[in-house]
């Protein structure tokens, strides 16, 4: 994926402003007990995505014959289908792996009894988390796109 087509996509824009409507509204310094929830609920919510995504991924690769494929591959929809999932399952991985860092950091200040976190990792957390939602919320998306160019195949086909 180019770069530029990633930092103009709607999930990356619509995730950025989300995270700036945060920092706007979030007080400078965020108590550590408030942000460990917040980074719990986030580390549920993005496992539970993650586990469904990939195995949503899996289906896709798998039930496609070749004459499919080489159907979608004559106009590059399946490269560019099977290049959104990979990406929006890399940073659904990523975005987890980042709350759960986020997580034992923050229970790591409590046991050390600090009392609050700059707001910065708060926002940085709901920026990736509103943007690895909406980039699987646009791939899947791209399967509907799919199960409709499937429909088109087995027509044509007929």
């Amino acid at each position: 994926m180019k770069l530029r087509r990633i930092f103009l996509s709607a999930d990356f824009i619509v995730a950025l402003a989300t995270s700036a409507l945060v920092a706007c509204v979030l007080p400078h310094c965020l108590k550590n007990d408030l942000a460990k929830d917040y980074y719990g609920i986030g580390i549920s919510v993005l496992s539970i995505v993650f586990s469904v995504f990939f195995a949503a991924l899996a289906v896709i690769i798998t039930a496609s014959d070749d004459d499919f494929v080489m159907f979608l591959e004559e106009t590059g929809n399946y490269s560019a289908i099977v290049g959104n999932f990979k990406f929006s399952l890399g940073l659904l991985f990523a975005a987890l792996l980042f709350s759960i860092g986020l997580y034992a950091y923050t229970a790591s200040r409590i046991s050390n009894s600090v009392v609050h976190q700059i707001q910065y990792l708060s926002v940085l957390f709901v920026f990736v988390f509103f943007w690895s939602l909406f980039a699987a919320f646009n791939s899947t998306l791209d399967a509907i796109r799919y199960s409709d160019y499937r429909r088109k195949f087995v027509e044509r086909k007929k």
